[in-house]
């Protein structure tokens, strides 16, 4: 095992982060300066919060607008002068260009109060971009939830959901193998008590395709991301301490590199150009059937209906969904809870108002908010009450994956994770394209983890 400290940092990185850094500790300077504000009883009037967000899923900000609107109510009803005004800002950008435009925004003093967040938190904690919000009461949510958004102790933002990642199977292949309605069901079942490996799970794909039930055995997501992580883990070894201590396994990732080469060189089970494809490609494949098997976010479902035209019962009867199976590398099967989640500006001039909304969501009748915004995406809301509520008890999706809330990782915040997945993905790119081998892979992913990430790097 070795450590690396980190000092190989290339000079762009570096900087880059110097000029963020600087950019958010002048906004002092620039009237962002946080308040000293204690309670919404020192307030009177209007009070006007700029709500911003990024990409789909909308009932996340319609849940904190729905929030206010509760709050305004309530005010009313005590007599209280108080009335809150959303200001919404909704963006169809990238995630990196998103969280750049509310950082030059927070500069310039027009940043918004409220946001969905997205990012390296670690990133953003030390930018002084978030406001500290560990009074929130975290025993109204789903265990564990709070983990990624919680730095030295403190956390900087709400979860919303519980999304989970799984292996998603096509039930009309298996039919065309010969398989019962009752044995295709009781396969996540199989994969759940481990009697269903990786390898057996892989020997499968290989048979659907083989015997002419589907087009590709596996597919995966065309662009860089979490997904390709879970895979990994299925090679031995998580790629993180518990302390969020990167960690750079030889055997670990020489191991996925060669199942990612031979998936796509070897078996022929992965197409060459996946990550040259585009997302409604993959979707319609996925949901129509010419792919057996996929990986990523259960909510990705929701595109995969779409783009077929299916419902979501329509959709379960195409498409069943399983945990990561367990692996000759990895002892148990698993899924990852990836939590979508929004933060307060640490520079807004209203943080308790925006703290009054947030509980509102989580403790108020706004919670029932978030119960509409997991049944549309298809995922556990943060807040067991809102599991309780039928939106997603009766979900036709929910109900057949809520078991594997007992099988739920989540990841605590990890310095270097964004170089690790971007640099695996680079690497993943030229094995499909058969331009590289897993060992030399290997050899390039560590110098540029040694070039490029910040901090100690655990080497094994």
């Amino acid at each position: 095992m070795k450590l690396y400290d980190g000092r190989g940092e290339k000079m762009k990185k570096l900087f880059i982060l110097l000029m963020e850094g600087a950019m958010l500790f002048s906004l002092a300077a620039c009237g962002g300066k946080q308040t000293t504000q204690s309670s919404t009883e020192e307030i009177s009037g209007t009070v006007t919060l700029k709500l911003a967000h990024n990409m789909d899923f909308v009932t996340i900000p319609d849940a904190v607008a729905a929030a206010a609107k509760a709050l305004n109510e309530r005010y009313a009803a005590e007599g209280k002068d108080l009335e809150i005004v959303i200001e919404k800002d909704y963006q169809r950008i990238g995630w990196d260009e998103y969280m750049q435009n509310i950082m030059f925004a927070t500069k310039n003093g027009d940043g918004p109060d409220i946001f969905t967040f997205s990012g390296n938190i670690l990133d953003q904690v030390r930018s002084g971009l978030l406001l500290d919000i560990s009074d929130i009461d975290t025993s109204k949510f789903v265990e564990g939830a709070f983990d990624p958004f919680t730095v030295d102790g403190k956390i900087y933002s709400m979860p919303f959901d519980v999304p989970t990642r799984a292996l998603y199977y096509g039930k009309e292949p298996l039919r065309k193998l010969g398989w019962t309605d009752k044995e295709i069901e009781a396969l996540p079942k199989r994969i759940a008590d481990g009697t269903f490996t990786w390898e057996n799970f892989i020997s499968l794909c290989k048979e659907v395709q083989e015997k002419g039930a589907a087009e590709w055995g596996m597919l995966h997501r065309p662009g860089a991301g979490d997904d390709f992580l879970d895979i990994l883990s299925l090679y031995g070894g998580d790629y993180y301490t518990e302390e969020g201590k990167l960690v750079v396994n030889q055997e670990a990732i020489t191991s996925y590199f060669q199942f990612m080469y031979d998936a796509a060189n070897t078996w022929n089970i992965t197409p060459k150009d996946t990550t040259q494809r585009v997302w409604t490609d993959i979707q319609a494949m996925v949901g129509d059937g010419r792919a057996f098997a996929y990986y990523g976010p259960v909510f990705s479902s929701t595109y995969i209906a779409d783009e077929i035209n299916m419902t979501p019962e329509e959709l379960t009867d195409m498409v069943g969904f399983a945990l990561f199976p367990k692996s000759e590398y990895n002892e148990k099967p698993f899924t990852v809870a990836a939590p979508q989640s929004v933060s307060i500006n640490a520079h807004t001039k209203y943080p308790e108002v925006c703290k009054d909304l947030l509980k509102e969501i989580y403790e108020g009748d706004s919670v029932e908010a978030l119960a509409v915004h997991g049944d549309t995406i298809f995922s556990l809301a943060s807040v067991n009450a809102a599991n309780e509520m039928d939106a997603i008890k009766h979900n036709p999706i929910l109900e057949r994956i809520g078991y594997m809330s007992d099988y739920v990782k989540t990841i605590p915040p990890v310095e270097g994770k964004n170089v690790f997945r971007d640099e695996l993905y680079k690497q993943i790119q030229l094995l499909e394209l058969g331009q590289t081998t897993a060992k030399q892979a290997f050899e390039d992913f560590k110098t540029q983890i040694e070039l490029n990430v910040d901090g100690e790097v655990i080497f094994e």
